[in-house]
């Protein structure tokens, strides 16, 4: 991630380009990188972030931020600029795709069936995030071409893993592994459900089932050292997990999972300790929330980077999860509360101890059925939901 500081400084827009709905061959998925000196605890770190999701004021404002209006170029990296030194000094950074990048020419949309640029699979590994995240419940939202062509651009990408949506069976047995400092970290993905959508070949997208999460996660363990797990799953709006987290979250434990992230609720929810079987201790974060997005509530602004570190130690060679903490983050825009559907602009994501009162007066949900957008709130409800398990950065 550090060594990707160069490409920011290239200013990636990216507008229509026809592609295969074919996939491309499948490459080797394991990404690697250069083993550090011995007799010295190796240190990987890693930050993770909630749903980009893309709504279509979202990607109207990317074109306004690239240049001259409906010109078919966008500019996402801007509104992601106030996070950019913690994606920088991350070794692993994961991002949560929501909306399928489904192919510029098939048309973009917001909800309910998003379709989102395509050059987001450009400007996404030049702003530093490395870990993909496909397996959410919008998919299928441009049915099997959407899906492949969504494989085909991440595929074009280097140094980077995307999990979670598959083209055959073949592509779905082969576990995404990346090497940092030596450690090789496998990287597994699954949704709840695709919003009533079945999917089109059992191979493409990777829903909860016990049986293939065992056989996966056996795989895994055979390949790598770390097991990172992205988890689709919860109920949107809910600040606490249901009784299905709580159930897979067991199971990832039990099943030897080192760090599972969750999303799609589109607000927080705890980051705890799960015991497994064997005794060990696997952190689980329930669900990020949005890390950007343009719903209209405003704890649905409200989300969270996880951050922590990999240690791997000099003398027992064992891997540990340290350092753990919370940075809580807004997803900030501006409009008029009496239309805001139609003038939502201006998003930017900003980390709470950035955002200031005079940023949240401005937030375009102030007025809107009565909210009153404040710093205080946003700090009291991540206070609340997370609670002292881990430190929060404020």
């Amino acid at each position: 991630m550090k060594k990707l500081k160069i490409l920011l400084a290239l200013f990636v827009l990216c507008g229509c380009q026809s592609v295969p709905t074919e996939p491309d061959e499948v490459t080797d998925p394991v990404v690697k990188e250069e083993t550090p000196p011995e007799n010295q605890d190796v240190v990987v770190h890693f930050s993770g972030v909630g749903d980009n999701l893309i709504h279509d004021s979202i990607y109207r404002d990317a074109d306004r931020l690239a240049g001259e209006m409906n010109d078919g170029l966008y500019d996402f990296l801007p509104m992601y600029e106030d996070v950019k030194d913690e994606i920088e000094k991350s070794d692993l950074a994961f991002i949560n795709q929501e909306t399928i990048l489904g192919g510029d020419e098939l048309g973009l949309s917001g909800y309910p069936t998003f379709n989102s640029p395509q050059c987001l699979a450009e400007q996404l590994p030049a702003f530093g995030f490395n870990m993909i995240n496909h397996a959410t419940n919008h998919a299928l939202d441009k049915w099997e071409t959407g899906v492949n062509n969504a494989i085909s651009f991440w595929r074009q990408q280097s140094g980077i893993v995307m999990a979670g949506i598959y083209d055959s069976w073949e592509d779905r047995a082969e576990v995404r592994v990346i090497e940092k400092n030596g450690i090789r970290f496998s990287f597994l993905a699954y949704t709840y459900g695709t919003n009533g959508i079945e999917s089109y070949a059992g191979y493409a997208i990777p829903y909860f089932d016990e049986t293939a999460i065992r056989e996966d996660v056996a795989r895994a363990k055979e390949v790598s050292d770390v097991v990172i797990v992205s988890a689709h799953w919860g109920n949107e709006n809910q600040f606490e997990p249901n009784e299905f987290e709580y159930e897979y979250a067991q199971l990832f434990a039990d099943l030897g999972v080192d760090v599972v992230i969750g999303t799609h609720p589109h607000v927080i929810q705890p980051v705890t300790w799960v015991t497994g079987a064997s005794g060990n201790n696997t952190l689980v974060v329930y669900s990020l929330g949005n890390f950007i997005g343009g719903m209209l509530d405003m704890y649905n602004n409200l989300s969270g980077m996880i951050s922590f570190d990999f240690v791997k130690k000099a003398d027992t060679e064992k891997i540990t999860v340290e350092n753990v903490k919370w940075i809580p983050l807004v997803s900030h825009y501006e409009g008029d509360a009496n239309d805001i559907m139609n003038t939502r602009l201006n998003f930017k994501v900003y980390k709470l101890k950035n955002y200031t009162d005079e940023l949240a007066s401005q937030h375009g949900l102030n007025g809107y059925e009565g909210q009153v957008v404040t710093k205080e709130a946003f700090s009291a409800r991540t206070h609340e939901v997370i609670g002292n398990i881990i430190p929060i950065e404020e």
